[in-house]
């Protein structure tokens, strides 16, 4: 029968593509996997076939569907095993673009597939250029693929007279679909697959290698469209747990809000992916931001910035919002941007502030734009606004330097006090104008990566130098950090680390070094209790105070929480064990060491943290934080 042959060869066919592919990834990205043996990384390839599986069945399913209304529907005989070609075709653009993706973001892509649309352009010209590499592998396995499926065409489509019978016919077609709706649900069970089961694997470096990153892309494009899905937590944590756990973290609880703020202008540079790793002042062996390295002793800094995410929205969530993301997502174009939320470009908004946001890219890019304004800023520009481009544009967007002079133009027409968020563009890409000469060269993707840091550098100095020369601009707060981190390797905790200063134009800020890493969620209640404000909702504290100060990060099931010089991570969708290290430099590795009751105290920490965070953010609560510490007939459970 040809619809049993087309279906064993999509199956077959698709289900190798799939597998090959992952095995492309480890071979692109394997200095991220270091002391895996070949037998881990075999058994991860193998432990993974179910989602080969799982993603081969929807698009042989499709294929097969599609050929067999060619071949015998419409009678176009020679094109039945066109749509085999497409879903092979999808299958590769998939898996190469989620190599890339896992390059940027360490880890494999999701929720971000449904924005691909936005900047489709955009995302292939990249693909070609900074990852040509892997761009050109997934286009030979594309090649080796429809070689395969050309030289199967006689077998498939070839006539033979039909030797079932009505009952084996059925029994066959039965026996196809079942395999196919197992394979698609992963099983017997689930609706269908979620990715986080590569967890179960039990370690989370090998649950990477054994997501199809193809078929996590597709389940969170059409299964969670526009729904954000709960990370599992381990056994809940009581509310009178919470309590007594959580006093400790929050010795001066806000009772209630303040906002009278100081009349004081606040710029909140969020550099687009700039690296602690790779930057001087954090350990870098060279000089590339010298200008920002500059900065250090003018206001407040610290050893180094704890991100709360991967992409921008997750950033801006966190700084803004000093609240902790969804588990490894954003709650941005999700369900949750209905909840109500406290930040501090609202809490700014009310008490008159004007409030505006720029970016260099497109506002629809990741839906930032939108984004912001839900947050608070009143404004919102992108690189539509951004007419005058003196250095024309890079793949994403313009340069800072332009970016600058529309921000300083449009801020100059505003009126005053105002909260100004710029989200910058040069290091999105790893381009230069052609006018440029590259400080650092362009010859390997390091070197890139440089030049370009060194140019964004250059275009915050001028951006800096002129707004302070400038006499009509007041009293200003200028706080610089990431937005997050790209491209980084190595430890999960290297990966979070971003710059941070905060300095006065009129130096009502001294000087001062915290040794300790903190959280983004520190910004917006540094800022407020610097306007002498206060915003209960903010789960960070104020870098101006003392007393205990922990910033947490999320990465591909590991819970990482950061006391001083302690740091445990937490296997929260495995084991459940805690690995513990003590932490030198910035950049130095970590030592690991055995757990302690330091330890132990802080992992109680992290988990009750985290479960109130979570429970309160997917219930629309996130105004309630505090609310635990009330007498306990007022407070609501959150198990």
């Amino acid at each position: 029968m040809v619809w049993l042959r087309l279906f064993t060869v999509s199956f077959i066919g698709l289900t190798g593509l799939g597998t090959l592919l992952r095995l492309f990834f480890y071979l692109c990205h394997r200095e991220g996997f270091p002391g895996l043996s070949f037998g881990e990384v075999g058994y991860a390839l193998v432990w993974g076939l179910r989602f080969d599986v799982a993603l081969a069945a929807i698009f042989a399913l499709l294929s097969l569907l599609l050929g067999a209304l060619l071949f015998f529907g419409i009678k176009k005989r020679p094109w039945a095993l066109a749509p085999l070609a497409l879903s092979a075709t999808a299958v590769v653009a998939l898996q190469t673009s989620d190599i890339m993706y896992f390059h940027d973001a360490n880890r494999h892509i999701g929720y971000e597939l449904s924005d691909a649309a936005t900047d489709v352009s955009s995302l292939v010209t990249t693909a070609f250029t900074q990852y040509a590499p892997v761009a050109l592998g997934g286009l030979l396995f594309l090649g080796l693929a429809l070689w395969g499926i050309g030289k199967s065409r006689g077998w498939v489509l070839k006539e033979t007279p039909a030797r079932l019978g009505v009952v084996k016919g059925a029994l066959v077609t039965l026996a196809v679909a079942a395999i196919l709706v197992i394979s698609v649900r992963g099983g017997v069970t689930g609706l269908p697959m979620s990715p986080l089961f590569a967890y179960k694997i039990g370690d989370p470096v090998l649950a990477d290698l054994a997501l199809n990153g193809g078929y996590s892309g597709t389940y969170y494009l059409f299964r969670n469209r526009g729904k954000v899905p709960r990370i599992p937590l381990p056994a809940p944590v009581s509310p009178d747990d919470q309590r007594r756990i959580l006093s400790r973290l929050y010795p001066d609880a806000p009772s209630q809000e303040a906002l009278t703020f100081l009349p004081v202008n606040v710029v909140v540079l969020l550099l687009e992916s700039w690296p602690a790793s790779l930057m001087h002042s954090y350990g870098y062996k060279h000089e590339t931001t010298p200008f920002f390295d500059s900065l250090a002793d003018r206001g407040l800094r610290a050893d180094a910035m704890i991100a709360g995410g991967h992409r921008t929205t997750e950033g801006i969530f966190t700084t803004f919002c000093s609240y902790q993301n969804p588990l490894g997502q954003t709650l941005a174009k999700s369900q949750l941007t209905t909840y109500p939320y406290q930040s501090l470009a609202q809490s700014l908004a009310d008490s008159g502030w004007h409030t505006l946001f720029f970016q260099g890219t497109r506002k629809d890019t990741s839906g930032t734009g939108a984004f912001a304004q839900r947050l608070g800023f009143q404004q919102s520009f992108g690189k539509e606004e951004i007419h005058k481009r003196t250095l024309g544009t890079n793949e994403w967007g313009v340069y800072d330097q332009d970016l600058y002079a529309f921000a300083l133009k449009t801020l100059k027409a505003t009126k005053q006090p105002f909260l100004a968020g710029i989200n910058t563009c040069t290091t999105h890409d790893d381009s230069l104008p052609p006018s440029v000469t590259p400080a650092f060269g362009m010859g390997t993707p390091l070197n890139r990566k440089l030049s370009v840091l060194r140019f964004a550098d250059e275009a915050l100095e001028g951006f800096i130098t002129a707004y302070e020369a400038d006499p009509d601009f007041g009293p200003t707060l200028f706080v610089l950090l990431a937005d997050h981190t790209a491209g980084i390797t190595g430890p999960a905790l290297t990966q979070y680390l971003i710059p941070f200063t905060l300095f006065a134009t009129d130096e009502s800020v001294p000087p001062q070094a915290l040794n300790d890493l903190v959280s983004q969620r520190d910004i917006a209640p540094t800022v407020a209790h610097l306007l002498q404000g206060e915003v209960p909702a903010f789960t960070g504290r104020s870098l101006l105070k003392k007393g205990p100060r922990a910033a947490d990060y999320y990465h591909q099931g590991l819970l990482g929480w950061v006391e001083g010089d302690h740091v445990v991570e937490i296997n929260i969708l495995g084991s459940g064990e805690a690995n513990t290290y003590l932490r030198g430099g910035p950049l130095d590795p970590l030592t690991a060491v055995a757990a302690d009751a330091v330890h132990a105290r802080m992992v109680k920490e992290a988990l009750a943290f985290t479960q109130r965070s979570q429970n309160l953010l997917f219930e629309g609560r996130t105004l309630d934080f505090f609310d635990i510490f009330k007498a306990p007939s007022n407070v609501k459970g959150t198990n």
